[in-house]
């Protein structure tokens, strides 16, 4: 459940007493991913674990895209979006060169994250051993008056005291922690979006810091942290840093979101175009959407990251696929031109 603590509240509607006991939860009923353990696991501390998740699922998540390249198993091949040999060809790294600079991400990443988080003590006072009950009371309020704000004091007072304790409990456990994961996510795009697009637009940024990346034209799994440290550091690390500050998320909630941060990062560059994926079926910032960015055509454009597309539609920064495949007819059909040109001037 969300670190949100809810301040004692003078209500704009003058409802009784005996309406607000009504709707305020007097058992805990906590759902399933509640736990009072001082840890999730009993073998590693909540902190360690929020350091540990990305890099592990970093690895793990990336080695089943590499080998599902070597497997060449024939379903996944016709998704390629790049045919193997040409990532060999295009690439300007190696992979010994890539995975070196990930791990220094990762140590990087792993630092900041020590330091930026609270010591085990003060988490499990202030996250693990507190008073839901007392948290969900000072909520009650809150969900009474938007009730009658909404829906009028007597539509609102029926829904009250037929479902008002149900409301305060969902709102609670799911509303407040759905909704503080997507602001988290709607950070970490927009830190990125603009990061990633000054990346480009200063010649400064670009090539001192950010041409690393672009040395991946045809990008693979293990290659989605390939950065300069310095990047690294500003657009991946301090992002999902910030929209865990600002999204009042307890430490359990920022685990999930580094790791699914970190799946969505590796998908995004995994070089397959796969419908079922749900990084892929959920979000229209997909593999293929990036894929875009990291091709000469594509390179001033899409430059959100890594969840959703908003910044490059509201900007005017956004290419769709069949806006490249335009440019790159469009470009084999110049080059042949160019081709025939030539072979006529050798014949004359």
């Amino acid at each position: 459940m969300s670190s949100l603590h809810f301040p004692d509240h003078q209500s704009s509607y003058a409802y009784n007493s005996t309406l607000l006991s009504h709707i305020t939860p007097s058992a805990l009923h906590p759902p399933f991913y509640h736990t009072t353990r001082p840890s999730v696991f009993s073998f590693i501390s909540d902190k360690n674990l929020s350091l540990l998740a990305p890099v592990v699922t970093y690895w793990i998540y990336s080695i089943f895209f590499h080998w599902l390249d070597t497997a060449q198993f024939s379903y996944f091949e016709k998704r390629r979006i790049h045919d193997s040999p040409e990532v060999l060809a295009r690439n300007k790294v190696t992979v010994t060169q890539v995975i070196k600079a990930v791990i220094v991400q990762h140590i990087i990443q792993t630092a900041l994250g020590y330091w930026w988080l609270e010591d085990d003590e003060a988490i499990l006072r202030r996250e693990v051993y507190r008073d839901h009950l007392a948290d969900m009371a000072g909520l009650a309020p809150w969900v009474a008056d938007a009730t009658l704000l909404l829906l009028g004091r007597r539509t609102g007072e029926q829904l009250l005291r037929s479902r008002g304790e149900a409301m305060v409990r969902w709102i609670y456990w799911w509303g407040i922690p759905a909704f503080q994961m997507l602001f988290a996510f709607f950070v970490i795009d927009t830190w990125q979006y603009f990061w990633h697009r000054a990346m480009h637009t200063s010649q400064f940024l670009y090539r001192h810091f950010h041409s690393h990346h672009h040395r991946l034209n045809a990008p693979y799994a293990f290659g989605a942290l390939y950065n300069h440290p310095v990047e690294g550091f500003i657009l991946d690390s301090l992002s999902a840093a910030v929209a865990e500050e600002v999204s009042f998320m307890t430490l359990r909630q920022a685990t999930l979101l580094f790791a699914v941060s970190t799946l969505k990062t590796v998908d995004d560059h995994c070089g397959y175009r796969l419908w079922w994926d749900p990084c892929q079926l959920l979000f229209a910032n997909n593999a293929d959407y990036h894929d875009i960015h990291h091709q000469a055509y594509g390179i001033k454009s899409n430059f959100s990251q890594p969840f959703f597309t908003n910044w490059d539609k509201l900007l005017g920064t956004r290419m769709s696929r069949d806006e490249a495949n335009s440019k790159t007819r469009w470009r084999k059909i110049g080059h042949e031109q160019v081709i025939a040109q030539s072979a006529a001037k050798k014949m004359d």
